[in-house]
């Protein structure tokens, strides 16, 4: 199910087979009591006391299995509705992990970046295949999240296509050593796709699982 969509669906699902386990349930339990009791030995036949013993292990077990059964629906009951409350999600602007950045055509796109120490910053937005587009300086920052602009255009100032484009931030120290560098995407929510095992959203065209979301926010009205 795609919430919203807008055509093609990032990502891919892998399958992978594997040899079936054995597992003996309820019918398989009472299959091996009948059997015991129609090849015990006539002149040493299973006592009262053991009979009894094995009957309770098997109302244990058919207890057990009724338990395994409601716990089942209850999880099944609990990942539906945690999979249609990420449809809340839709419209509202968040902070993910990430390096991406969508461009629509006449807007500017934003991207955002942490780091833990001063440092002298620029970003660097590449294509689908990674080549860059344009390097921007940002100048000295303080620790902490920035945010940052692209306008669209590349360094000879052409405008670029509609679409996804990859960032990537360089932090210098004033001893001349790369900091590391916490990318992350920002943006408005504008589709849930719920057909994985996990509900992905959609930042325009980009993909985002919902497990590096960061930070949610009302969008603010234009």
């Amino acid at each position: 199910m795609f919430i919203e969509g807008f055509g093609a669906t990032y990502g891919e699902t892998s399958s992978s087979s594997s040899a079936p386990e054995m597992e003996l349930g309820k019918e398989d339990f009472l299959t091996l009591l009948v059997a015991q009791l129609k090849h015990q030995d006539p002149l040493n036949p299973l006592g009262s006391a053991e009979f009894t013993a094995q009957l309770a292990q098997f109302s244990s077990l058919e207890q057990l299995f009724s338990i395994d059964r409601n716990l089942e629906l209850i999880k099944s009951g609990q990942d539906q509705d945690s999979r249609f409350q990420s449809l809340d999600f839709i419209g509202k602007e968040i902070v993910a992990e990430g390096e991406m950045l969508s461009l629509k055509q006449g807007e500017t796109s934003m991207g955002s970046f942490k780091i833990d120490d001063m440092a002298d910053c620029s970003v660097m937005i590449t294509d689908t295949n990674g080549y860059p587009v344009r390097k921007i300086s940002l100048g000295h920052l303080q620790p902490g999240r920035h945010d940052f602009e692209w306008d669209g255009r590349d360094n000879a100032g052409n405008m670029q296509e509609a679409g996804v484009y990859g960032f990537e931030i360089t932090a210098m120290t004033e001893n001349g050593q790369l900091l590391p560098v916490e990318t992350q995407i920002t943006g408005q929510v504008t589709a849930v796709n719920l057909e994985g095992i996990f509900p992905l959203l959609y930042v325009d065209e980009i993909p985002v699982p919902i497990s590096q979301v960061v930070d949610i926010s009302v969008s603010k009205t234009k």
